[in-house]
């Protein structure tokens, strides 16, 4: 680089910057070409500025294979300033990737694939399969619980968990050698195409819970499962995709009798709206929804709680969820003055501390202004779903409750 050019970047630094979200640019590759998309974050790996200085034009190519997921990553620009505190982009990134990422050499890769596939299998345990309408055609799904004890699992783990950095908010990788975690792969079959394509994956954490002296004396054991991370790729949003990969592993997991309780640690906006959407379903083949009315008594909530495997929070939003739904669609008895104060109550004892210290007015507008936002969170929620009703009568009474669309 010239002397000027250098000069240059101390009087015009923002030349040399780049928005490391804008630089890095994901790709998923198969038979038919390539399919590209952004990053969300990249400060994991760039900083917190997510900017990168000392290069002009810069590009930095993250590649995946659709089906092994084999990572490549290549880093081109039109100048670098010749300075020695300007960031090695190959050393920085390759520390997030498993040692079979390639770099560079794009022949060297495709060669690895083709090799790798050879006698390639997907390295975990088929655990339960469902179709989904994708673009006016049916196509099937099949999810996979990764073996890290594996050496292939623990690879496809570790092409895979880039992505937590790169979409999930104060993400971090998990300690695969912790036996606790389990792992699980969401593939895709694509008509025309040998090999299936991956569409996301979820990690959980099983917290093992004392269940009492005289279910450990019979070596009992109950486990609450916890859902750390869920990401379905970009390219796949948007399609009813990921409520039917959470929807499967519930079922799952609650049939499963050691599983007591499936939570969500701290989960994003769009990840709450799919669980709430996929839940509420659930909730309303699982009962009646005329059973649901503000006069529940707390140990009806508890033992249903209980019986669905849903922490407290949860529930409690999804049995106000369901007031509104009813009253929205004319289906229950409440007033809405009812649910109002129902839901208020709630939020009252969640927040009863701060509000014992106001005046009643301001204690009242406190909670409406709280209610009113609920409100319009939950019918945004709400939007056009459809849930299942159980109608009472003479189909019931024989054993079959019709179900109805409403």
């Amino acid at each position: 680089m010239s002397s000027l050019a250098a000069n240059a970047s101390a009087l015009q630094p923002e030349q040399w910057t780049s928005s490391s979200n804008e630089a890095v640019e994901l790709f998923v590759t198969d038979d038919q070409g390539a399919i590209k998309f952004s990053p969300v974050f990249t400060y994991p790996i760039f900083g917190e500025a997510e900017t990168i200085y000392g290069y002009k034009g810069l590009e930095i190519f993250l590649c995946f294979d659709h089906f092994t997921f084999y990572p490549f990553f290549n880093v081109k620009y039109e100048e670098k300033l010749n300075d020695p505190e300007i960031v090695d982009l190959k050393s920085t990134i390759e520390k997030f990737l498993p040692e079979s990422a390639i770099f560079k050499d794009e022949s060297k890769w495709g060669d690895a694939i083709a090799k790798e596939k050879e006698n390639y299998r997907i390295p975990g345990e088929l655990v339960d399969s469902f179709e989904q309408a994708v673009d006016d055609e049916v196509t099937s799904f099949d999810i996979y619980k990764l073996n890290l004890k594996d050496a292939g699992g623990l690879e496809l783990h570790k092409r895979l968990q880039i992505l937590v950095l790169l979409f999930i908010e104060a993400g971090s990788y998990i300690d695969a050698s912790d036996e606790l975690w389990d792992v699980y792969v969401l593939y895709k079959s694509t008509p025309g195409q040998d090999d299936p394509s991956i569409v996301g994956f979820t990690t959980v954490y099983n917290y093992w819970k004392y269940p009492g002296a005289a279910k450990f004396d019979k070596d009992e054991r109950e486990v609450r499962l916890k859902i750390s991370q869920f990401i379905i790729l970009p390219i796949f949003q948007g399609r009813g995709i990921g409520g039917q990969f959470y929807s499967h592993l519930f079922e799952k997991w609650h049939k499963n009798d050691k599983v007591i309780e499936i939570v969500v640690e701290d989960p994003n906006e769009s990840f709450d709206d799919l669980r709430d959407r996929s839940d509420l379903v659930r909730l309303s083949e699982s009962l009646k929804l005329s059973d649901i009315s503000t006069k529940i008594t707390p140990e009806w909530i508890q033992n249903t709680r209980k019986s669905l495997k849903l922490e407290k929070r949860q529930f409690a939003r999804l049995l106000e969820l369901v007031l509104l739904y009813q009253s929205k669609n004319k289906l229950g008895s409440d007033s809405k003055k009812d649910i109002r104060l129902f839901i208020k109550k709630r939020i009252f004892e969640k927040n009863k501390e701060g509000l014992s210290a106001l005046d009643e007015n301001t204690k009242k507008d406190k909670l409406q202004t709280a209610y009113t936002s609920l409100e319009e969170d939950y019918f945004r929620i709400l939007g056009d779903l459809k849930l299942v009703v159980k109608r009472q009568g003479a189909d019931e009474e024989n054993g079959s409750a019709k179900k109805i669309k409403v």
